[in-house]
């Protein structure tokens, strides 16, 4: 698996935004248009859902990217697959090379199994999408 630098000048994005941990945060993307995320601190995972902006049924699907590509692991070139079975979007750069969405985000519940009790209440990105999607049907 060869990792694969951007080509692309990050100063001339058309748009830049830094999201602070624990926060949600929803943008449209176009056909043609990049989308990149960076790991800032190290270490880090970045729980993500995409949805297709004409048809929301229409979703990332892990099972059908998987299948359709023959690996677990997403990297560059791999096609992320729909519900519907089209590309919703590609990989197109990837300095990780091993990005797994079969994990599942965190949760309430989650959280409690791997700390403890006392932290069901604690930041988690099932609660963070839940979050950003109200705030995206108020609109």
């Amino acid at each position: 698996m060869a990792l694969t630098e951007s080509s692309l000048d990050p100063k001339k994005a058309v748009f830049d935004h830094t999201l602070d941990s624990g926060l949600g945060f929803s943008k449209t993307v176009a056909k043609g248009q990049t989308f990149r995320i960076v790991d800032l601190e190290g270490n880090q995972a970045v729980d993500t859902l995409f949805y297709d902006a004409l048809d929301a049924t229409n979703r990332y699907s892990a099972v059908d990217t998987i299948r359709e590509q023959g690996n677990v692991y997403l990297t560059t070139g791999t096609k992320l697959r729909s519900t519907g079975g089209d590309v919703l979007l590609t990989i197109v750069a990837d300095t990780c090379g091993r990005h797994d969405t079969l994990g599942g985000a965190c949760a309430a519940e989650s959280n409690q199994v791997r700390y403890a009790i006392d932290k069901k209440y604690m930041h988690n990105c099932r609660d963070s999408f839940v979050l950003e999607i109200q705030k995206n049907l108020s609109h």
